[in-house]
Parts: structure tokens; sequence; C-alpha cells
């Protein structure tokens, strides 16, 4: 079946049970008042193909649900109460990953908005409302412009932020209490802290809870010996903090410049009309493409 509107143009090469072209005026329309416009259906092919040049391969309006709706297999979980689930592409799968997006020369996935840019949120809920699975993970390094804070929960009800420190080097830190005994105290670093820090090259700060002449310490790899200052014999408590450098990283520099400007290519600005030269290269590439589609016959 075909069908013509206006001038039709360059007419590409193409097999299909109904063909529709025009020149200004949509090649096919499909309407319907309550049920669906039109339908794609394939049983080991794509349903539905759309190609632009010059033109959004895909533009879906809606006017009051989810302009997109793409679920693979069956659907997915329903967000949280308090989340949207309207959206203007929504992703869902039971098994798969909703929405995934990949680029060799910048950002795989931009999320922008004038409230929150990205939001993640889990759905499992553990003791005292805290999720047991989690909202992100970041396989790599995790860049931040502005601060890094936690809502932490007041008794008043409401959450308020505490912020993170931060530090040119790569530290891991531990703390803990002790006591000496006649002026001595040996502390043993523990053992999974040890693991994960160059332990030739670890700090220990030391705070006395009592009165006595201070504090030294000598340091050896697996742990450290706390003596009081001039042979004292006291047998004062005291709190300690240690700081050893991250061991798995060995390529750090201390205030490394920073690039935060991602490589976005420029939009590119809708021509009227593509030249003539433009058109056929662009129809060659899809009668090429469709050709390769074909099934191979046995």
């Amino acid at each position: 079946m075909y069908g013509e509107t206006g001038a039709p143009g360059s007419v590409p090469d193409f097999a299909a049970g109904i063909y529709g072209t025009g020149n200004l005026q949509p090649g096919i329309i499909g309407f319907s008042r309550d049920g669906d416009g039109a339908q794609g259906l394939s049983f080991t092919g794509t349903a539905f193909r759309a190609a632009s040049f010059f033109g959004p391969g895909v533009n879906s309006i809606s006017g009051a649900l989810t302009g997109v709706t793409g679920i693979s297999g069956t659907q997915g979980p329903t967000p949280m109460p308090n989340l949207p689930t309207i959206a203007g592409v929504l992703g869902s799968s039971d098994t798969q990953a909703g929405v995934i997006g990949t680029s060799n020369t910048t950002a795989g996935v931009l999320g922008f908005s004038n409230n929150v840019g990205v939001l993640g949120s889990s759905n499992n809920i553990g003791v005292l409302g805290v999720s047991t699975n989690l909202a992100g993970v970041f396989q790599g390094n995790l860049l931040v412009t502005g601060t890094k804070s936690a809502a932490v929960p007041f008794p008043d009800g409401s959450q308020r932020a505490l912020y993170c420190m931060e530090s040119p080097e790569l530290w891991f830190e531990d703390f803990g209490a002790a006591k000496l005994k006649r002026g001595r105290a040996v502390v043993k670093l523990d053992a999974d802290f040890a693991k994960v820090i160059k332990r030739g090259d670890y700090r220990v700060f030391l705070t006395p809870e009592g009165d006595c002449r201070g504090l030294y310490v000598r340091k050896s790899a697996g742990s450290f010996e706390v003596r009081e200052f001039g042979g004292g014999k006291s047998n004062v408590a005291f709190s300690y903090r240690v700081v050893g450098r991250r061991r798995d990283i060995t390529r750090h520099r201390r205030f490394a410049k920073i690039d935060t400007r991602l490589a976005i290519a420029p939009t590119r600005t809708p021509r009227p009309k593509p030249t003539e030269a433009a058109l056929r290269t662009f129809i060659t590439r899809l009668e090429k493409e469709a050709r390769e589609r074909e099934p191979k016959r046995p």
C-alpha cells in the first residue's frame, strides 16, 4: 500500500507493507480518540524504528501522563510513595536496568533541574528508616563541585545538614581509647584498618583524659606504644585518633587541577531545508541499513 502527500521529493528504496511519503507533510498519520493512534508489532525485529538527520528521531508528547514509557521484560517496582510516577521518559524492568545512557566523549546521563538534577532512591527500608539497599553506586572517582552533606534527623522531627571534612590527601581514620599502666600502653592497630593503609606512614593523635606530664607515641607497623613524658608512672586514660594514607592509591597529587567542564557537543541548529547532497547521502545510508536488516533467506 502506497500513500503520498504533496511533492514526495526523493523516495527511498524501501520495501514495506505500507509506505507513506511527503515532502513537507507527514508521510503517515495515525490517530485515535480513545485507543492507540498507531501500533508496531514484531516478534524478533524492531517494532518501531525512527531515524532523522536534522530532526529528533522520536518526539513524543503527553498532555498529562508520561511522554515515553519503555519496559524491558516485565515492569519493575513502583517508586516509593513520596516519589513521582509520571515523567518525560520512564524506563522500567523487573530484572534489567531501567535506563542506560552511554557516551564516548561526554556524560552518559545528564540530569538538570531548577530543583534536583538527579535523585537516587531505594525501596528497601530497614531498621529506623535506613535503607538497606543503595541509592547510588559509583564505580570510579566521584567529583563534586559543591558541598557534601548528610541530612541528619533531629529530635524535633526536622533534618539538619552536617558537612564532610575535606583534605588535599587521601586518608582513612580510626578512633579508640586505652589506659596507661605505670606510664605505658601498647595499642594494636585494628587488623582490618591496617590492611587498607600504608602502615609505615600513619599518624597518631593523643588526648589524655586525666592529669599527667603529657604523652608521646612510638609507632611500628602493627601497633603503637604510648608513654608518659619524663618517665612518668601514671595510670591515666587517653583517647586516640589514627590517620593512615590509603594503600590502594599510588599516584595522588596534592591540590591536583581538575577541569569540571563536560565535553558537551554544541546543539545542532535545525536547518529549514538540507542540501540535496546531504539528503541523498542520508537516504543512501538508510537504504543500506534497511538491506542489512533484511532477514537472511536460507
